[in-house]
């Protein structure tokens, strides 16, 4: 499982935006892990920082963006909820300290695949248990908003069962139960192969869509 339906309809300047932004990403990510996995000698970091820098700067140049909201609000973007599938910090599509996650969706239903490279290192060999919470809070998030509520993460509970390994595909599942008029349980499992390597369960409450901005971008 390593791809998903494209949210925009092909062809439209959202899809070649996003498209342009995705692959922005993915050179991004690249570049992550060798700056993790390269043993750089002071030299070339000196040199490597001066170029960083300038295109930081020219980046600079061009309009800034105050968060989701905003960008959402520029139109021909697709609806916030796109844009947070693309730009969310922990697994946006086009955010470029992300993991590489592909995901489907299903009502109440969220399945997908994650790959965890050596920028996501913790013991040796094995991705960081902070990274292992934050995607499958992550998944149980927007499983909790396809219910048609946004919410805010009530309570979370992790376990780890067994290390997750770095550079595999890993399987990551997540399911929603509507407890009452402002609760949803998400129940969420990490699996390498046979083997499940953390589950997660979770309580979000639904907060005001106003509030957030949503209904105005």
């Amino acid at each position: 499982m390593r791809a998903a339906p494209s949210p925009y309809k092909a062809g439209s300047y959202e899809a070649t935006y996003w498209q342009a932004r995705q692959r922005l990403a993915a050179a991004t990510r690249a570049l992550n892990e060798k700056l993790v996995s390269t043993d750089i000698h002071p030299e070339m970091a000196d040199a490597l920082t001066g170029k960083i820098e300038h295109l930081t700067a020219e980046l600079s140049q061009i309009e800034q963006i105050e968060g989701l909201i905003d960008m959402a609000k520029l139109g021909e973007r697709g609806t916030i909820d796109n844009v947070m599938g693309e730009l969310v910090a922990m697994a946006g599509r086009s955010h470029p300290c992300s993991p590489e996650l592909f995901w489907q969706e299903k009502q109440n239903l969220i399945t997908g695949s994650v790959t965890f490279s050596q920028a996501f290192e913790g013991p040796p060999g094995h991705v960081h248990g902070g990274w292992v919470a934050g995607i499958l809070d992550h998944l149980m998030g927007m499983t909790h908003v396809r219910t048609g509520h946004p919410g805010m993460t009530g309570g979370l509970s992790v376990r780890y069962l067994k290390p997750t390994p770095l550079n595999q595909l890993i399987e990551v599942r997540a399911q929603a139960t509507e407890l009452d008029e402002r609760r949803t349980e998400v129940a969420a499992t990490m699996r390498f192969g046979d083997t499940t390597t953390a589950t997660a369960e979770a309580i979000f409450v639904r907060v005001d869509r106003e509030k957030f901005g949503f209904d105005r971008a």
